[in-house]
């Protein structure tokens, strides 16, 4: 009987797709065993205005111009907190996250404290 030698740069691509389907497999599975939270920018948040978020205490990012913060959360209680700078009061909330579900807010600020309004399109 004869044998087949592949390429050796075959081999090496049919690996990396045969793993890359593993990971990808798994990403799937993570996210839908968590909740998935996005924080907008209002239009009327200030160009030069940074949010920063903590999630149950811990710094989870900055929510700066021409960007979108997101993240994914454990199913659970989670207290959030999102602060705008020195002279503004920050908002502090709690989210009960579901698995599979997401939750949509906007930052924008009212006088001189930071606001996170939750968009109706929340699922």
């Amino acid at each position: 009987m004869k044998q087949v030698r592949l390429p050796a740069l075959f081999s090496i691509s049919i690996r990396i797709v045969i793993c890359a389907v593993f990971i990808a497999g798994a990403q799937l599975s993570l996210a839908a065993d968590t909740g998935h939270l996005v924080i907008k920018r209002s239009p009327t948040l200030g160009s030069f205005v940074s949010v920063t978020v903590r999630i149950d205490g811990k710094l989870a990012g900055q929510l700066t111009r021409g960007r979108t913060f997101e993240t994914n959360l454990t199913p659970g209680s989670h207290k959030l907190t999102a602060s705008a700078g020195q002279g503004r009061t920050p908002w502090h909330g709690t989210l009960n996250v579901r698995a599979g579900e997401t939750y949509t807010y906007t930052a924008s600020l009212s006088a001189s404290e930071l606001v996170l309004t939750p968009a109706t399109a929340s699922r």
